[in-house]
């Protein structure tokens, strides 16, 4: 068994950025590299040795890729996997099955990143990686949700937990920006170290350089100790930047000047210090809109910005809504001693109706408010702590087919409307964001009056 063993796969297709990999592997004599194209499972070599670490050039088109995984869950799990993507592939989105991998890379490749990496891997042992993977579960496990984007923006989180590329994390009031921050961090090399929020609207402008990098005894009046600041608290961690929009011109250039080289000075000392911080923020506010009325500056944005996620509402997940709140109810009728036992249709129809200007905290809001103040045994929808909509009888009480569709209908208007704002009245990006033929898109623009006037190209 080779005590460094290192296996590069890849199809055919990849067969140059594999030979490349080895030949840059091979440049240190500690490792023993070996090379396969094919199929793992026809490859002698793989029998012949022991890899600590298996490199797998994914191939570049994404439907080639799921008997690509296929090959390599066939491999040995206590093997580290480290994915080598193509920019096309990423593109796409990341794979389906690249969640599963320890660390990944994206081509051409640098020399002393790729080093860097394997050597990280090689030291990492089954004990960390279990932990690892025990930590990822809880931080995901608390990222409720079925719709389709919402899924694809999760399975992100443990490929980009792998590294410490700060992170903007983007969306309306009460998405969940901090639950994702904290799924990052959990999912991450840091999870056992701290994870530290922050509200920057909070921290007083003449005092943010203080709380950030700390003081020495005596650098101003008042500082009658010496005090560590936000960034030696969360040494070895992840600090939280959250509405970063509200940081002062003043402050967005202390933070600017950390974020360069995580070096810094407490206020009145002279020496140096290095963090090890991993920084994530987030915004409710579009900021390059921010960047055009000057206040915020764009070399700031660029550096926060690095790995940008955004937060859908909860209006653009619809299909959610039951889902998490009737995870909410049951999780606040035990705390409260009352039987947990499901809301009824009418209640869940009243709460799929609304639109939730307030996202999933709203959601959780409402739910917990109803589990606490209602003291009937049986919820009825004018318990609900939220607008209700005017019924139309007319003497008749609509089918669960009708109103399944009003419902629907609602959930189209808003989600086109919302996407067209996004794309400033552009049909054909609107359409290929939502996955339909431009045409079909444009019928139900015109099916639901959808006024584009403002909506800028």
């Amino acid at each position: 068994m080779l005590r460094s063993g290192i296996l590069v796969f890849s199809t055919l297709e990849g067969q140059l950025i594999a030979s490349q990999i080895k030949t840059i592997l091979q440049r240190d004599s500690s490792l023993d590299v070996a090379q396969v194209c094919g199929q793992l499972g026809d490859a002698e070599v793989v029998q012949s040795i022991s890899p600590k670490v298996l490199i797998a050039v994914f191939p570049s088109a994404k439907q080639e890729t799921a008997s690509f995984l296929r090959e390599l869950r066939s491999f040995d799990i206590r093997t580290s996997l480290l994915a080598v993507l193509t920019p096309d592939l990423l593109d796409c989105g990341f794979p389906e099955g690249t969640e599963n991998t320890h660390d990944f890379l994206v081509a051409p490749l640098e020399e002393t990143e790729l080093l860097f990496r394997v050597r990280r891997l090689i030291n990492t042992s089954p004990r960390n990686v279990a932990t690892r993977q025990a930590t990822e579960a809880c931080g995901l496990a608390q990222l409720l949700g079925e719709d389709p984007n919402f899924v694809n923006l999760k399975r992100r989180i443990p490929i980009v937990a792998r590294f410490d590329s700060t992170v903007l994390l983007t969306g309306e009031t009460g998405t969940g920006k901090e639950r994702f921050a904290r799924a990052l961090h959990y999912s991450s090399p840091r999870a056992a170290n701290p994870f530290l929020p922050v509200n920057c609207g909070a921290i007083p402008v003449d005092l943010f350089e203080s709380e950030l990098y700390g003081h020495r005894r005596g650098a101003f009046t008042g500082a009658v100790s010496a005090e560590a600041g936000l960034i030696a608290e969360a040494e070895g961690g992840t600090l939280f930047l959250d509405e970063v929009e509200t940081l002062s011109l003043a402050s967005q250039v202390k933070l600017l000047r950390f974020l360069q080289d995580q070096v810094y000075y407490p206020v009145g000392s002279a020496k140096p210090k290095q963090a090890n911080v991993w920084i994530l923020a987030s915004t409710n506010i579009e900021l390059p809109l921010k960047i055009q009325d000057g206040t915020f500056r764009e070399d700031l944005y660029y550096r926060l910005a690095v790995i940008s996620l955004a937060l859908p509402p909860l209006r653009q997940r619809a299909g959610d809504v039951a889902l998490l709140a009737g995870h909410f109810w049951r999780m606040y009728s035990d705390k409260v001693g009352r039987d947990p036992g499901p809301l009824s249709a009418d209640v869940m129809d009243a709460l799929c109706s609304y639109d939730w200007p307030g996202n999933v905290r709203e959601l959780q809001n409402v739910i917990q408010q109803l589990a606490v103040l209602t003291e009937a045994d049986t919820i009825r929808p004018e318990d609900l702590p939220i607008p209700r909509r005017q019924p139309q009888h007319n003497g008749k009480v609509k089918s669960f087919a009708q109103r399944k569709a009003s419902v629907i209908a609602d959930f189209e208007k808003h989600y086109l409307t919302d996407l067209l704002r996004v794309h400033r009245g552009n049909v054909t990006h609107a359409a290929q964001e939502a996955g339909k033929d431009r045409r079909a898109f444009g019928r139900l623009i015109k099916k639901y009056q959808i006024d584009k006037t403002g909506m800028l190209d």
